[in-house]
């Protein structure tokens, strides 16, 4: 037992943030989100890894308060990692909230990922399957990289400037169309080792991915924690 208990590791992480979208964009005006992730086992530089994300994306409704929820858009992931390498199976997932009659969409992947605080990028290669399709309805990717980078001026003490910038490229199934999204953000970040706390404007001037998650060209005003 004691054996078993030493691989015990139990390092978290986490974040939420709320987005408020400039202007109506077809059906959202903003979204929320919620997610982390553990590492509860590591033999040496290797363990597991085990997380989630959970997303609300708001649509228009009557008075000033629009935050009439319609899509709920889960995922989660699994996998090891060697200090800052990753391999992970993932499967999100997009859900219509009070609409019976539309089908949810869901594909699964196999990632692997380079990840530190302010630097991450990963590339996935997606499973279809005509035979079987509970593996896959709604997208069209085979394979995608997506990159993550932030920059920091120190203002004063633990008051930051920071930037960040996030791009994905995806290939279609059949290799002849090009996926693509970037989503530009700057404003003032409260850091110190144990988390940040942020407000930020940003701006996505591409967002064509092919599903419904897309908001080009809306500027929003972002609010986002994470702790370690």
């Amino acid at each position: 037992m004691n054996f078993l208990i030493s691989f015990v590791y139990m390092e978290h992480f986490a974040w939420a943030s709320f987005t408020k979208f400039s202007y109506k964009y077809r059906d959202k005006s903003g979204m929320a989100d919620i997610g982390g992730y553990i590492k509860p086992f590591k033999w040496g530089s290797y363990g597991v890894a085990i997380g989630g994300d959970f997303i609300v994306w708001f649509g228009y409704d009557v008075g000033p308060i629009q935050l009439d929820p319609i899509y709920a858009d889960y995922f989660v992931w699994l996998g090891f990692f060697k200090e800052n390498f990753y391999l992970l199976i993932e499967h999100p997932c997009m859900h219509y909230i009070d609409r019976l009659d539309t089908l949810p969409l869901y594909w699964n992947s196999i990632r692997l990922m380079y990840r530190e605080r302010d630097f991450e990028i990963s590339g996935a290669f997606y499973i279809h399957s005509e035979k079987y399709q509970f593996l896959s309805r709604g997208t069209d990717w085979s394979f995608d990289i997506k990159s993550f980078k932030r920059f920091r001026e120190r203002i004063r003490n633990e008051v930051f400037l920071a930037f960040e910038g996030y791009t994905f490229f995806a290939l279609s199934r059949n290799y002849k169309k090009v996926y693509a999204s970037f989503d530009m953000r700057g404003g003032f970040e409260f850091y110190n080792e144990r988390g940040d706390l942020g407000i930020f404007l940003g701006f996505r001037p591409y967002d064509r991915t092919g599903i419904i998650r897309d908001a080009e060209g809306v500027p929003y005003l972002s609010l986002r924690v994470r702790g370690f």
